[in-house]
């Protein structure tokens, strides 16, 4: 980890390059830059990056600087006869953040920003909602192994402090698997990391991979996914289909026959198998990312839903069938 000197400046605010899809509309607060842990084979978001820590004295000028811009777009809605549309106004200048004048939800990046000294997480949020005091949801994006290191002392200070949500990217809940990936990060951690988010009392969003186990090993990857998922119970369970990108390690296993890629079929069967044993009250979403277009109508709470959902499930998978489509076109977003 490294800590870079501020460049202050009262008129810019630096923004994150990721942020999940349901912070699409979020204020997007840079806390740190690049991955504190950076290694998964499948991944190339921060590619040849070392994490960056901000100083809390460069990220409260952010925040004082975005308060400064909101500010300057509603005295300019109002003057131009439009202070019952700030929100309006905001979007046409490429500030989505301003919901009807008000600022809702804030997420923190870049990726796993929780790994900061609690104590300076925690004054930044606070300082987060004495800007915005219109403030309702604070989220970020977490390592599972991160809040199983944490103390419960430590996760219920960050949410006292305002922080409500985390999302966490499970990927897979076996461990040869993970092993293998170099998520870094064993099922045992993954399980006590979101036991205790829930404890601190955070909303909480893991992510698992369809397809992440290739031909290979998909059935091991759904099995040990539902039991982290059945440990944890979470509020979401969201899938993000995996892709194969170049210049990453899991491309080069792809390249050399070591890993096979799902079919469209076979992912549905895949994910048809996750659905069956989960044991969750959590919401299972797949249509929040058009990564996962090809099933499209399986969300759901699989206590209350299952049936349902694996019965369209099934029906997509005799579409698939059908159609002949060999794989799930990825369009980039």
């Amino acid at each position: 980890m490294t800590d870079k000197k501020p460049e202050i400046n009262e008129d810019y605010y630096e923004q994150p390059p990721y942020r999940p899809p349901t912070e699409g509309y979020s204020l997007l607060l840079r806390v740190t830059r690049n991955c504190s842990w950076n290694k998964c084979e499948f991944c190339r978001m921060y590619p040849g990056t070392k994490l960056e820590i901000r100083s809390v004295e460069e990220v409260k000028n952010d925040i004082r600087a975005m308060k400064k811009h909101a500010d300057e777009i509603k005295a300019y809605a109002w003057k131009t006869g439009n202070g019952s549309n700030i929100g309006m106004v905001a979007r046409a200048n490429g500030v989505h953040w301003l919901n009807e004048g008000d600022v809702k939800n804030v997420f923190i990046a870049d990726s796993n920003s929780v790994i900061i000294k609690t104590e300076d997480l925690a004054e930044i949020v606070r300082y987060l909602y004495e800007t915005f005091p219109t403030i309702e949801r604070v989220t970020s994006y977490a390592r599972g192994k991160t809040l199983a290191k944490k103390s419960l002392e430590e996760l219920k200070m960050l949410r006292e402090a305002g922080l409500t949500r985390l999302h966490v990217g499970l990927e897979t809940g076996d461990a040869e698997l993970l092993k293998i990936i170099q998520k870094g990060a064993t099922p045992e951690e993954m399980i006590l990391g979101g036991k205790k988010a829930l404890e601190a009392g955070f909303e909480l969003s893991e992510y698992v991979m369809p397809g992440l186990g290739g031909r290979e090993m998909w059935e091991q990857h759904a099995r040990g996914s539902a039991h982290v998922l059945n440990e944890v119970n979470p509020h979401f369970i969201r899938l993000r289909t995996l892709f194969v990108p170049e210049d990453t390690p899991l491309h080069d296993r792809y390249e050399s026959g070591q890993f096979t890629r799902q079919t469209t079929e076979a992912l549905l069967r895949e994910v048809r198998l996750l659905v069956e044993l989960l044991n969750v009250d959590s919401e299972f979403i797949a249509s929040d990312h058009i990564a996962n277009r090809y099933m499209w109508g399986i969300d759901g709470i699989p206590s209350k839903d299952k049936e349902r959902m694996l019965s369209q499930i099934d029906g997509l998978i005799e579409e698939a069938k059908r159609s002949g489509e060999q794989y799930p076109v990825y369009l980039g977003l």
